[in-house]
């Protein structure tokens, strides 16, 4: 809030020190706040403690079977809460068996599970993106890691005759596979 200095009157004219007197000599009072539309606390606090009195009231007024019916529909309500919770954890463990069939890891298979029970796609999509990443490396270093090192050197230094002199069988066969272009 601020002063009104044109109520003063000769202000404009005044010095400095003249104006701190005649601020000091001021007489301001605040205007009484408006407080329509709010409700004094005492009321709110004796029209709550009607209410509660007149519920507790209804509440004895009622007969048995209808104070029974209010508590088996409020019970009512919580279980079907409760199953709601339940059925969706089925989902959830469904799901992430299912992912794990597929190969995924637990930790993503449980992330993709719960995304796919909340049925956010763009999370199912991101994480499916991610198992097929991890997947096709895992392939590849599988291939990878059958494959044969190839011999040093410039090739071949065994010739047919040479692979037919060897004594034991196994290595015999194993070799001729190997160079089968000396044989045809």
């Amino acid at each position: 809030m601020t002063l009104d200095t044109t109520t003063i009157e000769g202000y404009s004219e005044m010095t400095p020190e003249q104006k701190v007197s005649a601020l000091e000599a001021y007489d301001f009072t605040a205007p009484e706040p408006d407080y329509t539309g709010y409700i004094k606390k005492e009321t709110f606090d004796k029209t709550a403690s009607e209410l509660a009195k007149l519920k507790k009231e209804a509440l004895d007024r009622m007969d048995e079977d209808a104070r029974n019916k209010a508590i088996a529909e409020q019970e009512l309500a919580e279980l079907k809460e409760r199953n709601a919770e339940l059925e969706k954890n089925v989902l959830i463990s469904e799901y992430r068996s299912k992912y794990l069939a597929k190969g995924y890891d637990e930790a993503l298979a449980n992330e993709a599970a719960k995304a796919l029970a909340d049925g956010d796609m763009n999370k199912v999509f991101e994480l499916d993106a991610k198992f097929i990443e991890a997947h096709d490396k895992q392939i590849k270093a599988s291939m990878l890691g059958g494959t044969k090192t190839p011999p040093a050197g410039s090739g071949n230094t065994l010739s047919k005759a040479d692979i037919m002199k060897i004594k034991d069988d196994e290595e015999r066969q194993r070799l001729i596979r190997e160079n089968i272009g000396l044989f045809r």
